[in-house]
């Protein structure tokens, strides 16, 4: 296949996952407009910490087992329906984990009420656990379009039943049930619509050993997951301890806005990159070109978002949040500083994994590990949740910087002005919006 065929494959992967991540996002985004105005920081801040602990127990019911079948150059029906039940016994497992550990998170929260919020959460991660087959089905013939119409509609059922149950049910247990909806919906409308693709609809099946053969990919990808889950929650689980809950609602809400650029440039094209480079990971040339390629355009675009997100701050909180979450757009403008570092960081993943080098990916996740949670430490001690915001944006520049050491030094052609020039470009943006900040510009 020649190089300009797998240029156009790559974009119309691109398009595709990222039109149907921009639908969903749109309506995420207009659900989190809702909510906003329905629910407090405090109701939101105890919230956050119980979504947590389910990302945390969630990982353990995924071992990387999505990008590892998307990467299996074949997937027998004994491999699907034994990967199956292996995903339904996973999900189970950590279903019971977590409500054995409710008692201790209430505890160590000093808010009793955890242990029952937890339950309709914890239930949502069997369904999240045996949706994993249907999406890597999916996304293995690049239908990203069908996986965010599922998602589409399963937020805008979770969305109808917040609304409905909003003055007849606790405020909290009601945005806990929430996340249980969407699973419902996703996991039913993924494994019906599964059986037109070429894997077809998985059935249960105990032959547990058939997950053997992605045992060496799964196993740095749930590792490198289990160290971004750290290095990217942390600092919520020490907010929410040490700051209280209320100011870990303000600091989520900021957060979560900085993350919609990396949503909307970066995740959505993510899904894609996997299953198209993966052809081209024996040649080099090819591959490091459309990287190179593909890094030029984020970093020219997320410079200009990030300086777009430093301005209109109070603007975005304003019309997103609402009047009770001005807070949000201070914090706001230090995270903007990260954004151009971030939406080109966040891509590098899906190289490692086309490349078959989860091996590095671990390597650079337990690097970043490392410094964000030095930084959230050293920011929780300081007690400010601003120096908190500047301490993450530090360790993300620092990780930028041996991530793509690690990738230009093992997996691209070496470093050229064609991978120099965006990173430096990312990296002047983000140190003109760290000034602008410094000088209240």
């Amino acid at each position: 296949m020649t190089y300009p065929s797998h240029g156009r494959v790559l974009v119309n992967s691109l398009a595709k996952s990222m039109g149907g991540k921009y639908s969903l996002y749109l309506i995420q985004i207009l659900s989190m407009v809702v909510l906003a105005r329905m629910f407090t920081p405090e109701q939101f801040g105890v919230f956050a910490v119980i979504q947590v602990f389910a990302l945390f127990f969630a990982l353990f019911s995924e071992v990387g087992l999505v990008p590892a079948l998307v990467n299996e150059k074949h997937v027998s029906v004994r491999m699907r329906n034994g990967v199956f039940g292996f995903t339904i016994v996973l999900g189970f497992s950590a279903f019971i984990l977590f409500l054995i550990s409710s008692p201790l998170i209430a505890l160590f929260y000093e808010y009793s009420a955890y242990q029952y919020l937890v339950i309709p959460v914890a239930i949502s991660i069997i369904f999240n656990a045996c949706s994993i087959v249907p999406i890597a089905a999916y996304s293995r013939e690049k239908k990203f379009l069908h996986i965010a119409r599922a998602e589409i509609i399963a937020e805008i059922g979770s969305l109808l039943f917040v609304i409905f149950t909003f003055m007849k049910l606790e405020a909290v247990l009601v945005l806990a049930i929430k996340p249980l909806v969407f699973s419902i919906f996703k996991f039913f409308l993924l494994w019906f619509g599964s059986k037109k693709t070429i894997i077809g609809k998985p059935n249960f099946s105990n032959e547990f050993g058939q997950v053997k053969p992605l045992y060496r990919f799964s196993l740095y990808q749930f590792m490198s997951n289990v160290m971004v889950y750290f290095s990217r929650n942390l600092d919520n689980l020490l907010v929410g301890k040490y700051f209280g809950v209320v100011s870990l609602g303000v600091y989520d809400k900021a957060y979560q806005l900085m993350r919609y650029p990396l949503m909307l440039l970066t995740f959505a094209m993510a899904p894609a990159i996997q299953p198209v480079l993966k052809e081209l990971n024996e040649d080099v040339l090819k591959f490091t070109e459309l990287h190179n390629k593909l890094v030029k355009y984020l970093a020219v675009v997320a410079s200009f978002v990030g300086l777009g997100i430093y301005l209109s701050s109070e603007l975005i909180v304003w019309v997103m949040l609402g009047e009770q979450w001005e807070m949000v757009g201070e914090l706001l403008k230090i995270l903007a500083v990260s954004i151009p570092i971030q939406v080109v960081l966040s891509s590098s993943g899906g190289f490692f994994q086309a490349a078959n080098r989860t091996d590095l990916l671990f390597s650079a996740t337990v690097f970043s590990t490392i410094t964000n949670v030095t930084a959230i430490c050293f920011a929780i001690y300081f007690g400010d949740l601003y120096v908190l915001c500047w301490a993450i944006t530090i360790s993300f520049t620092i990780n930028f910087f041996q991530c793509y050491y690690l990738l230009g030094k093992n997996i691209l052609k070496g470093f050229d002005l064609k991978l120099i020039g965006p990173l430096l470009l990312v990296l002047v943006s983000s140190a003109s919006l760290a000034l602008m900040n410094l000088f209240s510009i």
